[in-house]
């Protein structure tokens, strides 16, 4: 453990931070189950186990940026899912880039290419300790070659920024969307996010594990599920898959 960074951090957040660490997630997981407040955060230089959706490896080696933050909500799980895209939003003012857009379900890009990724897990029971877990990978110094999807890195695009100064600002975008997410409902979040959606209109393929969908992204419904309008003229509602373009 490298120290508590609250120095670095807005009012009211606690981290802990390491220089190595098999993955932000799991450490912070178990820092939920044992109680860790509202606004505790994960952080690492380098992680060893870093993984992505459905258990997908995440390179993770040092000069990125790799946290994972705790907050308690008092809510069901399912209403949290709408944290996903507080957390996109956030990456998304940090970076600051004008191609910065919002790939559904969970990715950040810039001109089509992924700068970061997020995962969200939640658990506990939502009278009394419900907690949820937003991990984030932001590609800073490099990014992995050869992956399904392009990727980039802030380097790469001239946007470096110093670690430290992006581990705030993520801190502090996020508390600025779950603050507008609380005030104003899950539209406030979704309206902002398609604001910046990639691909919208266009025609995609979503793949599930047991089938792949082909129809025009046609938005969002009201708890974020990807909405593809098909051949057939129906409308599908997507609730998790890999999307392609």
């Amino acid at each position: 453990m490298t120290g508590s960074g609250r120095n670095r951090l807005p009012d009211g957040w606690t981290c802990h931070s390491f220089d190595e660490l098999g993955s932000t997630m799991d450490a912070a997981r178990d820092m939920a189950e044992s109680g860790a407040p509202d606004r505790t955060v994960v952080r690492a230089g380098r992680q060893t186990g870093g993984r992505g959706r459905q258990g997908r490896p995440w390179t993770s080696e040092s000069g990125n940026l790799y946290l994972t933050a705790i907050l308690r909500e008092m809510r069901p799980l399912s209403d949290c899912a709408q944290l996903s895209f507080a957390a996109a939003l956030a990456i998304g003012d940090t970076v600051d880039h004008p191609g910065t857009r919002f790939k559904w379900p969970n990715d950040v890009l810039i001109d089509g290419k992924k700068i970061a990724g997020i995962l969200l897990e939640g658990g506990g029971s939502p009278a009394t300790d419900g907690w949820v877990l937003i991990g984030i990978g932001l590609n800073v110094a490099h990014h992995p070659e050869e992956t399904i999807f392009p990727a980039t890195d802030l380097t790469a695009e001239g946007r470096a920024q110093p670690l430290d100064a992006l581990f705030r600002r993520v801190l502090e975008g996020i508390d600025h969307w779950r603050a507008i997410w609380h005030k104003d409902g899950a539209s406030a979040l979704q309206n902002a996010w398609m604001d910046r959606a990639h691909g919208l209109g266009q025609t995609i393929r979503a793949r599930t594990g047991k089938s792949e969908m082909t129809g025009r992204f046609d938005g969002l419904d009201g708890d974020g599920a990807l909405l593809i309008r098909g051949d057939d003229g129906i409308t599908h509602r997507i609730t998790a898959a890999d999307v392609f373009f």
